[in-house]
């Protein structure tokens, strides 16, 4: 291969490498369908009390630390090997800009194209519509800043 030949190779790679990094880095989750955006979490927040946290913070272990992280930061033990990272749940402003439908639905169907898979009852994790509120509410009141 003569040097130009090694030249557009190296930009080639450089080019497809630049290009799968930003993809990644620019990922967006998409918006919900209204009828889910329009909901409104049963859990009234004076029930997120101290016990409340406690017995949903087990299913956010079980369920979302993995990926999420223990603090919401997105950096848990699974997160390294993941191409789209997961959500910093605990990012200043994140949660704010969220409607719970909005949280709803990710939690129930998952993100197509990410790792984040749906935890809704149809699914795997077959996590009841009550336990999806109880982790979005659970969400709120950890990682609101």
């Amino acid at each position: 291969m003569n040097r130009t030949g090694i030249a557009f190779f190296v930009l080639g790679f450089i080019f497809l490498v630049a290009a799968g990094t930003s993809s990644a880095e620019e990922f967006e989750i998409p918006d919900a369908p209204q009828e889910y955006l329009d909901m409104e979490n049963p859990i009234d927040e004076d029930d997120v009390d101290e016990d409340f946290i406690k017995k949903t913070h087990r299913l956010y272990k079980s369920k979302c630390r993995k990926c999420h992280g223990t603090e919401g930061d997105g950096e848990g033990s699974a997160a390294e090997d993941i191409e789209i990272k997961p959500t910093a749940l605990n990012a200043p402003g994140y949660l704010e800009g969220r409607e719970d439908g909005q949280l709803f639905w990710v939690t129930m169907y998952g993100v197509e194209g990410t790792e984040m898979e749906g935890f809704g009852p149809e699914s795997d994790a077959g996590l009841s519509e009550e336990k999806i509120w109880q982790l979005i509410s659970y969400m709120r009141a950890k990682f609101t800043q």
